[in-house]
C-alpha cells in the first residue's frame, strides 16, 4: 500500500522512480566519446511519479485532494512516501499534484503526483 505522510493513495497504477546524477562532461576535440572527461561533483536526485486511482465519497475524495494540496502549501515540509512497490520509504516534497474527478463517476478520481525526494532547507 502506497501512502504519503500516513495516508493511503488507493489503487496506484503505475510507479516510477528516476534517480539521476548531475554529470558534468566534456568532450575532447578531435577525439572519441569514450576519451570524454566525465565528473560526477552534483551529486544525484531521485524524482517519483504516482498515477493512481482514489475510490470513495465525494466527501472522502474532497479530504484526500484538500490533504495533499494541504502538504503542498509553499511552505513544505518533507513527508513520508512509502511505495508500493519497493521496500523503502523516502523523504519528499510534492513537485506536482494533478487531479481528474469525471461526473459520470462521482466515487473516484484519477490522479498524478510528482515527487522529489530531499530535505528541506530551513530557512
Amino acid at each position: 500500500m502506497a501512502s504519503i505522510a500516513g495516508i493511503d493513495l488507493g489503487t496506484v497504477k503505475s510507479e516510477k522512480q528516476t534517480k539521476s546524477s548531475g554529470l558534468y562532461a566534456q568532450p575532447i576535440p578531435y577525439s572519441d566519446s569514450s576519451d570524454a572527461l566525465i565528473m560526477d561533483i552534483m551529486g544525484t536526485q531521485r524524482t517519483i511519479t504516482v498515477d493512481g486511482v482514489k475510490v470513495g465519497t465525494k466527501a472522502e475524495l474532497k479530504s484526500f485532494i484538500s490533504f495533499i494540496e494541504g502538504l503542498q502549501n509553499g511552505q513544505q515540509a518533507s513527508a513520508i512516501f512509502v511505495s508500493s512497490l519497493v521496500d523503502a520509504t523516502r523523504n519528499v516534497l510534492i513537485q506536482e499534484f494533478t487531479w481528474t474527478w469525471v461526473e459520470a463517476d462521482v466515487n473516484e478520481i484519477d490522479y498524478s503526483l510528482t515527487l522529489i525526494e530531499g530535505s528541506v532547507i530551513d530557512s
